[in-house]
C-alpha cells in the first residue's frame, strides 16, 4: 500500500468516525462535555425585579430633584435582605432599605446606591437623583421562561453549569467519552517501575500517548505491555477490542517482530492507509475493525506523538461530538534556514518567539524521531511542504500550536483542517 498524504490520511481518518452514544451526568462532572439535548427554561430568571446593589428602594418621582447640594428626606419603613420578602409598600415620601437581590418592594422603581445616601433618626437623606428602573435588576433578564438557554451540541463551559444548575438540571444528556486503549509492545520495553539494563528502554509511549489521550477529554487505559510473540500479541489487541478505539505503538513496520499488523489481520481489520507521506511518523497504519477505528502507531516516541496531535486527537474529538478537530495554527516566520525532508511533509519541532509585532520559529534541536526532549521543549509543529526542501531564514511558514502553546491566531475550520 502506497503512502498517502497528511491531509489524506486526516480526512480518511475523520470520514470513518463518528459521535458515540449518549449518556446522562452530573454537571458537576459535564465541564467539557457535549450536551446531547437542548436546554429551554423552566421559568423566568430571575424570579422577581430585585435590587442590584445594597442601598434604598424608592418612587424615582420623590427623587427627581434630589442632589448633593439639594438632598430629598424620606421615612425608612424596613430593611429588606436577600432572601425575605418585603412587608410594606412603598408610598409617597417613604423609602426602603434594601440589600443587593432582595426583592424589589412594590410601589418602588428604583434603587440608590447607599453611597448616595445619608441615614439618620429613622430618615434617610438622597443625594441623587435617578430615572425609573436604575439599579434594578428585572424579572427575567436573564431567563425567560421557555427560552432555549443551551443548543444542542455546544462545548459545556463553567458559565453553562452555573445556568443549569439555576434552572434545577442537575442530570443532564452529554455525547460519550471515547473509552481508548493504549498497547504499547517489544520486547525491549519495561515498566516505569523497572530500571532498564541492557538494551532496555522504559515505556514512555505509552504514558505520553495516555496524558494525550486524557488532554482530548476521552478515557485513557494502558493495557499490560505486549512482547514480540504472536500470541501475547494476539491476547492483548483482543481484550482492547472491548474499547471505542484502539492505540497500539510500535510493531508496524516491516522487521521480523512487527506482528501487530498481522494480529489486526486476523481480527478482520480494514486497513484503510498504511504509510503517510511525512517525517515523523511515516510508517503509521490506520484501519476499522467493526466501527471501532484502529492507529497503529510507530514506536519511536516523537513519531508516536506527533502522529496523535496530528491524527488522532482529531478523531477522539470528533468521536465526542466535538467540533473544533484540529490544532490551532499560525503563520511565523522562520528565525533560520529549516532543511527539511524531500518529496515528504515534514513537521519540525520548532519553539515560538515575539519580535516586534511577529512571530518566528526556530528548531528546537535534532528532529531524529527518538529525541522527545525536543518535543517536549517544542511550542507547536511547522509544517515543511512536501515540495520544499529549505525554507530560508525570514520566509513564511505555518506552525501547528502544541496543547498550551501561548501564541494562537483564530482561523476557519476548513483551513484548521489542513495539514499541508
Amino acid at each position: 500500500m502506497m503512502p498517502i498524504s497528511a491531509d489524506q490520511a486526516l480526512q480518511t481518518i475523520l470520514d470513518n468516525v463518528a459521535p458515540l452514544g449518549i449518556e446522562r451526568v452530573s454537571i458537576r462532572d459535564a465541564r467539557g462535555r457535549v450536551l446531547a439535548q437542548e436546554i429551554r427554561s423552566s421559568r423566568d430568571i430571575p424570579g422577581f425585579d430585585n435590587s442590584a446593589m445594597d442601598g434604598y428602594a424608592v418612587r424615582s418621582a420623590d427623587i427627581a430633584s434630589a442632589s448633593a447640594q439639594s438632598p430629598v428626606k424620606l421615612e425608612v419603613l424596613e430593611t429588606v435582605a436577600a432572601g425575605s420578602m418585603p412587608a410594606r409598600e412603598v408610598s409617597r415620601g417613604t423609602a426602603t432599605r434594601i440589600m443587593t437581590g432582595a426583592p424589589l418592594p412594590s410601589g418602588a422603581d428604583a434603587v440608590i446606591p447607599v453611597e448616595q445616601t445619608r441615614e439618620r433618626d429613622g430618615m434617610v437623606e438622597i443625594l441623587l437623583s435617578a430615572p425609573g428602573g436604575f439599579s434594578i435588576r428585572s424579572r427575567g433578564e436573564d431567563l425567560r421562561r421557555d427560552e432555549v438557554v443551551i443548543k444542542s451540541g455546544r462545548l459545556l463551559t463553567p458559565a453553562d453549569i452555573g445556568l443549569l444548575a439555576s434552572l434545577n438540571r442537575a442530570i443532564i444528556e452529554v455525547y460519550r467519552r471515547p473509552r481508548v486503549a493504549i498497547l504499547a509492545g517489544g520486547d525491549e520495553i519495561v515498566e516505569i517501575d523497572q530500571v532498564p539494563s541492557g538494551a532496555q528502554v522504559v515505556d514512555s509511549n505509552g504514558y505520553a500517548l495516555a496524558a494525550a489521550v486524557a488532554e482530548s477529554g476521552a478515557e485513557p487505559t494502558m493495557l499490560k505491555i505486549s512482547r514480540d510473540r504472536i500470541e501475547v500479541v494476539r491476547e492483548r489487541l483482543s481484550d482492547a477490542m472491548t474499547f471505542d478505539a484502539v492505540l497500539s505503538t510500535g510493531g508496524v513496520s516491516v522487521g521480523q517482530f512487527d506482528l501487530v499488523e498481522k494480529v489486526f489481520d486476523e481480527l478482520g481489520m480494514r486497513r484503510l492507509f498504511h504509510g503517510v507521506a511525512q517525517k515523523p511518523g511515516r510508517p503509521m497504519m490506520f484501519g476499522l475493525i467493526g466501527t471501532h477505528p484502529i492507529f497503529a502507531l510507530p514506536g519511536n516516541p516523537v513519531s508516536t506523538v506527533v502522529c496523535f496531535y496530528l491524527y488522532v486527537r482529531s478523531a477522539l474529538l470528533r468521536m465526542a461530538a466535538r467540533r473544533d478537530l484540529s490544532l490551532p495554527r499560525i503563520k511565523v516566520r522562520c528565525a533560520v534556514d529549516i532543511k527539511t525532508a524531500q518529496n515528504l511533509t515534514e513537521f519540525v519541532r520548532v519553539k515560538l518567539e515575539r519580535r516586534e509585532g511577529e512571530v518566528y520559529a526556530a528548531p528546537t534541536g535534532a528532529q531524529g524521531s527518538g529525541i522527545l526532549s525536543s518535543l517536549s521543549r517544542a511550542d507547536g509543529l511547522l509544517i515543511g511542504p512536501s515540495t520544499e526542501s529549505l525554507l530560508k531564514a525570514g520566509s513564511q511558514a505555518t506552525v501547528l500550536l502544541l496543547t498550551g502553546a501561548a501564541v494562537e491566531e483564530e482561523v476557519g475550520f476548513e483551513e484548521r483542517l489542513r495539514l499541508q
